[in-house]
């Protein structure tokens, strides 16, 4: 029986040792093939801060369906407090823009307004009321003469004398007269043959007038003499 209990402890001793040595093959076998996945060993060594670092989710992430963003909570608060004050700023900026608008606005309904003041008001023309038919004024009597200034064979040369008289407020017209054309004025006066009355002033007046008398120059008309018109007359008219 000792010799049958040798056997065995001699059997169990090989078969652990067999044991062993698979188990450590079987370790080592792990081992390699942990360095070749990337995964960390159980060694008992400290993981190195890149590993770790490594292991972090991405910011962004691509999938082919879909992106993914990831943030931490503390991104997330700075950027929500940066969107409201950006939205807060954009509020104010409105409010200033309104508050403007509708000061200018008011400054221009109350320029218009003063402006409105300032402007005369068109005054209503009344219609004046139907006046009655006036009386026909007593026309005073006239004189039965008219003063020749002076005649020529062509009524052409008695208009640039007719003209002049014009000037000085004598009124004159050219009539025909037989063979000749006459420049007289268009008043009628008494007998200018008679010293004090109308006629005799007009006559000396349109003398003094006349002595001044050029005819246009390089026109060819009539001057009438070195003294012109001292010859006027009067001329008796129905």
């Amino acid at each position: 029986m000792a010799k049958t209990g040798r056997r065995i402890a001699l059997y169990e001793l090989v078969n652990k040792a067999r044991f062993k040595s698979a188990q450590e093959k079987a370790l080592s076998t792990i081992a390699v093939s942990g360095r070749t996945s990337g995964q960390p060993q159980t060694t008992g060594e400290k993981p190195q801060a890149g590993a770790v670092w490594s292991t972090r989710p991405k910011t962004i992430r691509l999938y082919p369906d879909r992106i993914e963003l990831c943030f931490s909570w503390q991104v997330t608060a700075i950027g929500l407090l940066a969107l409201a004050a950006i939205l807060l700023v954009f509020f104010r900026l409105g409010q200033i823009t309104e508050i403007k608008n509708s000061k200018s606005k008011v400054q221009n309904q109350s320029a218009a307004i003063a402006v409105e003041k300032v402007m005369p008001q068109p005054k209503t023309v009344e219609s004046a009321p139907a006046t009655t038919a006036e009386r026909p004024k007593m026309v005073e009597p006239m004189g039965d003469h008219i003063i020749v200034i002076a005649s020529h064979q062509l009524s052409s040369h008695l208009e640039p004398v007719k003209q002049y008289f014009a000037g000085f407020g004598i009124a004159t017209e050219i009539i025909k007269k037989g063979t000749r054309w006459l420049l007289v004025t268009q008043e009628r006066f008494d007998s200018p043959q008679k010293a004090g009355n109308d006629g005799a002033e007009m006559k000396k007046k349109i003398i003094s007038i006349g002595a001044g008398y050029k005819p246009p120059a390089g026109s060819g008309f009539e001057p009438f003499g070195a003294k012109p018109f001292q010859d006027a007359y009067g001329m008796k008219v129905n």
